[in-house]
């Protein structure tokens, strides 16, 4: 199920943060950004959460972004017509009334550090890492959210507030030949 890609992401982040931490790298878990983008309409679509940020020994700072392969899943009652990475999982859903002001409600919610809805996850944070602006694109909206360390609850809170909007779901960019 949905738990499998999350636990395979959270698997390579916590195992990349510890490896790096042994070999006395200063690193940093899930730091929050606001990225300039004055074309971006909502907050959320500016805010994106990095996996991992190195302080390197000259000051400068790096980023580094965990990525994991694509599963086969099946979550019943949910469309999934592509392989999943928890990092990525993109929603396409008909455009007639869709949600878009309590889709930034929900991400909004579950992007904040500062009281994520779950309280910490697995030593992690428990936030989701971005949300992309939704864009019409054959005749779907469609949209991403990287659900960084956030619990499998954000992913089933997302899926019924999209209720009858959503037509697939899968990770179509990071999956070579997919739909």
């Amino acid at each position: 199920m949905i738990d499998k890609t999350r636990s395979l992401y959270l698997k390579q982040l916590s195992s990349t943060l510890s490896s790096l931490s042994s070999e006395g790298h200063s690193v940093y878990a899930e730091i929050c950004l606001e990225l300039e983008r004055p074309e971006a309409s909502r907050q959320l679509y500016r805010l994106y959460v990095v996996d991992i940020l190195e302080r390197l020994p000259d000051g400068e700072t790096k980023v580094i972004e965990i990525n994991v392969e694509p599963c086969h899943i099946q979550v019943p009652g949910v469309p999934i017509d592509a392989p999943i990475v928890w990092n990525g999982i993109e929603f396409r859903c008909v455009p007639e009334h869709f949600p878009e002001e309590a889709l930034v409600s929900w991400g909004s919610r579950w992007i904040t550090d500062e009281s994520p809805p779950f309280g910490p996850q697995d030593n992690l944070t428990g936030i989701i890492h971005s949300v992309t602006e939704p864009s019409s694109s054959h005749s779907h909206v469609e949209f991403s959210v990287d659900f960084g360390s956030a619990p499998v609850a954000a992913f089933d809170e997302l899926v019924a507030l999209l209720g009858s909007n959503l037509h697939s779901v899968g990770s179509y960019s990071l999956v070579a030949g997919a739909a």
